[in-house]
Formats: C-alpha cells, sequence, structure tokens
C-alpha cells in the first residue's frame, strides 16, 4: 500500500462522504474506462501508459476504500 501521511490519510477519509461519491464514482468509471481500452490497443508504449494510469486510478481508489484503517495506522506513527 502507499504510504501517505496522517493528513493526508484523514483527506482520504473525507472522500467517504456522500457529497464525493460523484467523484468516486467518476474515477471508477475512468478506471474501467482504462481497462477497457488496454483490451483494445497494440501498440507497447499505449499498453504502458495504460496500465500505468489504471494503476494510479486503482491505488486512489483502495486508498478511498481502506481510509479509515490508513488514519488509525498513521496515528499510531
Amino acid at each position: 500500500m502507499v504510504q501517505v501521511d496522517d493528513r493526508v490519510a484523514r483527506c482520504f477519509a473525507l472522500l467517504r462522504s456522500p457529497e464525493f461519491h460523484p467523484l468516486i464514482n467518476y474515477l471508477q468509471k475512468r478506471r474501467q474506462e482504462t481497462l477497457e481500452r488496454l483490451g483494445e490497443v497494440t501498440g507497447e508504449e499505449m499498453k504502458s501508459r495504460l496500465q500505468g494510469r489504471q494503476q494510479e486510478l486503482k491505488e486512489i481508489l483502495e486508498l478511498v476504500v481502506n481510509a479509515e484503517r490508513l488514519v488509525a495506522v498513521t496515528k499510531r506513527l
């Protein structure tokens, strides 16, 4: 998992609130679109770019999902 400090962890926790659901839905949709495009492209350079984008979106979404645990861990450090 990506390392973040307490302030960033708390920001990810805020993204779980209802007013940020449209943003999370947008990020999920972008990830899905990226995965679909990844299955269609043939060039290695574009594949590499799309894989990187997909991984970054995945990590951000995982940070949001695991935000409370992340906040707890960063408080102990």
